[in-house]
């Protein structure tokens, strides 16, 4: 029995807008034991949508489709759907309440969001006002609103559907790695695939870290698989349970009630909205100083002028004069600090586009090092997304494994 997403708007097909709806879906899906088999674009011309629904009817059990239930002359889904299975739309006065209760009896919108497939098992938006709903027949669709947030709150009664119609669930196990490459990992998976066929392995390289995921319909199997493979790439493995390093590194900060303070040039400010995108991240981390221009960095941050003539705002000199600034200012037990050439300007033939210089500094010394990457072509968001997710897992690599920063 198949899942498929249809994701629904000319807004997807142009690349004006990235769809995360799918990917959000799929792994709040693979978290609960269900694959999804296929996502499929549509547009939302009524001929062309409608076609495309009824030919993932023929192929999947299951459909999933996020967006097109606005009020809006272009949101279609609904009509569409209801055409398909053979109900009209009715006005249910449930809905009309709760959207009046919370947006008040002048909606522009009213009459139309609460309008829902007569059969359809409703499922509450509390944060918008197209609710989803459920319609069964040839296949289950399950239609979601394109708003991610809205889409996302609404997922937990997808997973309760799938579950009740007791779906085939697979088992699964993640381990996240940071510092190797997809290369030097997945020979090694390719072998275990072979040692035990009844398990799917993949591997997903990301900003410098690679998630490993297994599937097996036996949950006994997968235990011992992942002991296999956290032993063999045990320096690496920084979680079994979150892809995102700043979450382990607060948990070993906060556990071992140590200070982390950052300051930051080419990565303007990323390192310190990362480790704030996180509650809690107050008991351990103290701040962040964004010393830009050279003279921030001298006038903040203590960076000498001679210094910034004799190398240059973007070396290992600089970026250790940085680190003694931050210590000095906030006292903190680690400090981090980046200086580079993001791009997609700027680069020079002995510091093209990519030189990021970095400083760790510990208690007990101070380590510096430069971002290992070879080709950025200029993309300025992957500089700067590489250099924190390296920066902190060389961090954590070092407080968790004595690994030396930058080795």
């Amino acid at each position: 029995m198949n899942i498929e997403i249809l994701s629904i708007g000319n807004e997807l097909l142009s690349g004006h807008t990235v769809n995360t709806n799918a990917s959000v879906i799929s792994q709040k899906l693979l978290s609960h034991g269900f694959a999804v088999d296929r996502v499929t674009y549509l547009p939302d011309e009524p001929a062309l949508l409608k076609e495309g629904i009824e030919e993932a009817m023929k192929r999947s059990s299951f459909l999933i489709t996020s967006g097109g239930l606005g009020p809006t002359g272009d949101d279609l889904t609904r009509d569409i759907i209801a055409e398909i299975y053979g109900t009209s739309l009715f006005y249910d006065e449930e809905i009309a309440a709760d959207l009046i209760k919370r947006f008040g009896s002048n909606l522009p919108t009213l009459k139309d969001q609460a309008m829902v497939p007569k059969g359809a098992t409703i499922i509450p938006n509390i944060l918008g006002t197209a609710p989803g709903f459920i319609l069964e027949g040839e296949a289950t669709v399950m239609v979601l609103p394109g708003v991610p947030s809205q889409m996302e709150s609404m997922l937990g009664c997808i997973v309760s559907h799938l579950e009740k119609h007791s779906l085939k669930k697979h088992a699964i196990e993640t381990l996240y790695l940071s510092h190797l490459s997809e290369q030097e990992v997945d020979p090694y998976l390719r072998v275990l695939e072979k040692e035990y066929p009844g398990v799917q392995i993949g591997i997903c390289p990301s900003y410098g870290v690679l998630s490993v995921y297994l599937h097996a319909e036996d949950p006994s199997i997968l235990p011992p698989i992942c002991d296999k493979i956290a032993e063999k790439f045990r320096t690496h493995v920084y979680s079994t349970s979150n892809k995102l390093i700043e979450v382990a590194l607060q948990r070993w900060m906060v556990n071992n009630k140590k200070t982390l303070a950052v300051g930051e040039s080419c990565t303007g400010g990323k390192i310190a909205s990362t480790l704030t995108a996180h509650a809690g991240s107050s008991d351990y981390f103290l701040g962040s100083i964004v010393s830009y221009s050279n003279h921030l960095k001298e006038s903040a941050l203590g960076v000498s002028s001679e210094t910034l003539e004799t190398h240059g705002a973007v070396s290992q000199e600089v970026v250790i004069e940085m680190a003694k600034g931050v210590k000095n200012l906030t006292g903190a037990d680690y400090v981090l600090t980046t200086s580079g050439i993001a791009g997609p300007s700027g680069g020079t033939p002995d510091k093209p586009i990519g030189t990021v210089w970095m400083a760790i500094v510990t208690p007990e010394k101070t380590f510096t090092g430069r971002l290992p990457i070879k080709h950025s072509a200029g993309k300025r968001g992957l500089v700067i997304d590489y250099s924190v997710t390296y920066l902190l897992t060389s961090l954590y690599r070092h407080l968790s494994h004595n690994i030396e920063p930058f080795s």
